[in-house]
């Protein structure tokens, strides 16, 4: 039987499914590997404890994986402790102490790069938040002798720091005044300073 002959039109319309199809299956990145992993990764962070306490360590940890990782892609970890601008990590995964020195939520994040200068992809992959508990205060020792004002800071978490003195008929032999104030959000161990009230030296006195 004689095989009928395909018109031009019904040939090319074959060629195009045919490329359609090819770019279908086919990503477009799939000739660049370093875009390849970028495009495809995925990625969990977490941090340990959590809530996290304020004044102490606490551990983020992340892993990431994509097709075919290159020295292309790295992994940029944001948030406290890290500096997104200088630390760069390889794909797959790590942990890191971290400082908890901020008050409030605190938050961290993953993000993939291809490093190649043809496309400068990124994309942000995870992120993980913590409230932050233990947020300690300076008390006030207004009044105080110097002693007692060294117990109430010492049992607060804080240290005394330098100790200076100013004409001050009111408080004679007691804190005038401080330094941070009371109600000062501030990291445990922390120095906190004070100036003693004197009498005017004679022959001033006091009224």
């Amino acid at each position: 039987m004689a095989r009928a002959a395909r018109s031009p039109r019904a040939a090319a319309l074959v060629v195009a499914a045919l490329i359609a199809t090819a770019l279908a299956v086919t990503p477009a990145y799939a000739d660049d590997p370093g875009l390849n992993c970028a495009a495809t990764a995925t990625a969990s962070i977490s941090v340990t404890p959590s809530p996290v306490v304020y004044g102490r360590n606490a551990v983020v940890s992340w892993s990431a994986d994509c097709v075919a990782n290159t020295a292309e892609d790295a992994l940029v970890i944001s948030g406290p402790g890290f500096d997104p601008s200088t630390t760069i990590f390889p794909v797959g995964g790590g942990s890191q102490s971290v400082f908890i020195s901020q008050t409030g939520t605190v938050s961290w994040g993953v993000t993939v790069v291809d490093l190649s200068s043809d496309t400068g992809f990124s994309s942000n992959l995870a992120a993980v938040s913590a409230p932050v508990t233990g947020v300690t205060t300076v008390p006030s020792v207004l009044g105080d002798t110097q002693a007692r004002a060294s117990q109430a800071l010492t049992a607060a978490g804080y240290v005394l720091g330098s100790v200076g003195s100013v004409v001050d008929c009111d408080n004679i032999n007691r804190v005038s005044s401080q330094s941070p104030s009371a109600g000062t959000v501030l990291l445990p161990g922390s120095a906190v300073s004070i100036t003693i009230g004197r009498k005017p030296t004679p022959p001033a006195q006091c009224p």
